[in-house]
């Protein structure tokens, strides 16, 4: 049986239910993020895992012609570098508020990305 990476969004929503604390904030970015990136990743048959797999499926996105894949690169960058802040940031603090956005963000990645039947 085969993951899901989109898995992790609902992880994502479970996490918040679950509490506000910091730690809850900065899990809810992170596997949100994972959700999309790694729905994206599977999807544009990209199988490298080394660090700068992440610029290489938001800048796959970015040179695509598809106006709504460049969109969704875009959102995945933004949302890679909002996962690097909550993951490796310890001197600031995740707020509530910053959060709001992340899973819709996640999803309508995700869903801009589906928007074309091309993966390329």
């Amino acid at each position: 049986m085969s993951f899901s990476p989109q898995t992790f969004i609902k992880i994502a929503e479970e996490i918040k239910i679950m509490g506000n604390s910091e730690a809850h904030l900065r899990s809810f970015i992170n596997r949100a993020y994972y959700g999309a990136f790694g729905y994206i990743k599977v999807k544009l048959n990209i199988y490298s895992d080394g660090a700068s797999v992440h610029r290489e499926v938001y800048e796959n996105l970015l040179r695509s012609p598809s106006r709504n894949k460049q969109i969704a690169g875009k959102n995945l960058q933004r949302l890679f570098k909002k996962r690097k802040q909550a993951d490796y940031n310890y001197n600031i603090t995740i707020q509530n508020f910053e959060c709001n956005s992340t899973i819709e963000d996640a999803k309508r990645t995700i869903e801009l990305f589906d928007s074309d039947e091309d993966y390329s």
